[in-house]
């Protein structure tokens, strides 16, 4: 008779009747908001993954306040925000994934080191191929293997050398000088000569000097007499 109202959460009302239960109750719970979770405002809902803030109770219409507000995609991704999904940007590996508990995200997104034979720390900050290489990296992408180039590849030994490739190392086949990589075409530069030979008579007893060119390992030394 002195009145009833419905708790917080509870649209409608108590009216009093003149049979058992003696009263007439339209109190109804109301469902958790968009963007959260749970049965009823008044057991209780929380914001779903990839959103902050809370559903607080209120007594009055919509018998509810909702904060839940969708995260924004965190730093080396894109997208419109973490519900609606987030991407590593290009150069980055890894993935984006919600959470119900803050940052409400769980970011793997890691720069992508410069690949084989190049020179750099990372994609996104610049590779270039080492000397000795022919090739590019090129600028970052999303796919793997996250770069636009063909990559890097060791230039084979020249004709005349012995070795593998220009990066590895190339020796002179038979003959004198070397071969220095370069970051330019052909990628390495290639002295090899014949070695220097010759001889020297002395006819007079005596003692003598004489120099050794540097690329010769072996002399001769003939006596007649």
């Amino acid at each position: 008779p002195s009145g009833c109202k419905c708790s917080p959460g509870f649209p409608g009302e108590v009216t009093p009747t003149t049979v058992a239960p003696y009263f007439n109750s339209t109190c109804a719970s109301v469902a958790c908001p968009a963007n959260s979770t749970g049965t009823t405002v008044a057991l209780g809902c929380t914001c779903i993954a990839g959103f902050s803030g809370s559903v607080v109770l209120l007594a009055t219409y919509p018998y509810y306040v909702s904060t839940c507000r969708a995260v924004a995609c965190p730093a080396s991704s894109t997208g419109a925000n973490v519900p609606s999904g987030c991407a590593c940007v290009a150069g980055y590996v890894g993935s984006v994934t919600a959470t119900t508990v803050s940052p409400f995200y769980t970011s793997t997104c890691t720069a992508v080191a410069c690949p084989a034979y190049s020179v750099g720390t990372k994609i996104v900050t610049g590779c270039t191929c080492q000397a000795g290489t022919a090739g590019s990296v090129g600028t970052a992408t999303t796919t793997s293997p996250y770069y636009s180039g063909p990559g890097c590849t060791p230039v084979p030994c020249p004709n005349g050398t012995i070795g593998t490739n220009v990066v590895n190392g190339c020796q002179c086949n038979n003959t004198f000088g070397s071969v220095v990589p370069l970051s330019d075409a052909p990628y390495y530069n290639m002295t090899c000569s014949a070695i220097p030979g010759g001889q020297i008579a002395y006819t007079v007893p005596g003692t003598y000097t004489f120099t050794v060119p540097g690329a010769v390992t072996r002399i001769s030394i003939v006596c007649v007499g």
